[in-house]
């Protein structure tokens, strides 16, 4: 109450805006770092910059510095420092990064804009597509709560690819494990897709035990998740998703509205593959195809 009270006084009370711009991360991560290198990269005014750290009593101070000096614009990545920066400063140009479903944390406008983090679902298919042809039917496992156009976007990707898809919704955590074992003996591989309540630690350690003891390849969406045991994922390159927001700066900060300008889809991919997974699953393909992959996981993960 404290917080949303104090972010309200400082938008009814905006200071000047100082000639620079503002950088907020979410959290001290080093997936933060790459796009925020690449955007300074590319500027030619000051720049200051913020951590989070995922604190909310930290984001309410933040807040307030923003309010008290205000830049000329703000480069958020992650949805707490989007969040923040749209919440305490809502006429301020902002340009977000590294945000999964922005509409859900109520960050659009005339001020907003961004760069997207979900690479376009037939980008990922093509790929998948490659290393594991004798799929014919995909699975998907979704919460209740989850209304992501994502979700939508990937089941009609999949079935334009010619995929049969089965797709079961979760009432809550705790139903993860349990869809899991009545979906395994239908399907032919098992696509995760963003959903926090679907996606946690110990779900997706257990998915990954049993889909390695059935031979399942699971398709991810994050980096992360194949470095955990998943077998691929196509994902966005953070250093092109800085470049591309800092590609915005100009014409915001020449009178453009950022909220005129539609949030972009990331120009630059990486596919990245657990060669290690696919030999626990038995997975055959051309081992060409590896030349066409950014990174190569040939480390045993923990089981």
């Amino acid at each position: 109450m404290i917080y949303a009270l104090l972010l309200l006084l400082c938008s009814l009370h905006p200071a000047q805006a100082s000639e620079d711009i503002a950088i907020l991360r979410s959290d001290d991560l080093a997936e933060y770092q790459v796009p925020i290198d690449a955007f300074v990269q590319d500027l030619t005014i000051p720049y200051r910059t913020y951590k989070l750290n995922g604190n909310a009593d930290r984001a309410a101070r933040v807040g307030e510095k923003l309010a008290q000096d205000p830049p000329s614009l703000i480069f958020a990545l992650g949805a707490k420092a989007a969040w923040t920066a749209h919440n305490s400063m809502p006429n301020t140009p902002l340009i977000y990064a590294m945000v999964h479903d922005p509409d859900r944390y109520g960050i659009d406008g005339i001020n907003v804009t961004g760069i997207r983090v979900e690479v376009p679902p037939q980008k990922v298919i093509a790929q998948f597509q490659l290393f594991a042809p004798d799929v014919k039917t995909i699975g998907i496992i979704i919460s209740q709560n989850n209304s992501l156009s994502s979700v939508s976007e990937a089941i009609s990707a999949a079935e334009e690819a010619g995929y049969e898809v089965i797709a079961r919704r979760t009432a809550n955590p705790r139903d993860v494990r349990r869809v899991f074992i009545q979906l395994r003996s239908r399907i032919d591989a098992l696509w995760i897709i963003p959903d926090n309540e679907v996606v946690s630690p110990n779900n997706f350690h257990f998915i990954r035990s049993e889909a390695n003891r059935t031979r399942l390849p699971i398709l991810a969406y994050s980096e992360a998740l194949v470095h955990a045991g998943a077998l691929l994922c196509v994902a966005a390159d953070l250093n092109d998703i800085g470049h591309q927001a800092a590609s915005l700066v100009p014409t915001i900060l020449s009178g453009t509205n950022a909220g005129s300008i539609a949030p972009l889809e990331p120009e630059g991919t990486r596919v990245i593959f657990n060669k290690d997974t696919s030999q626990i699953i038995g997975l055959r393909f051309d081992d060409l195809l590896l030349d066409f992959v950014d990174e190569v996981i040939d480390e045993p993960t923990s089981r």
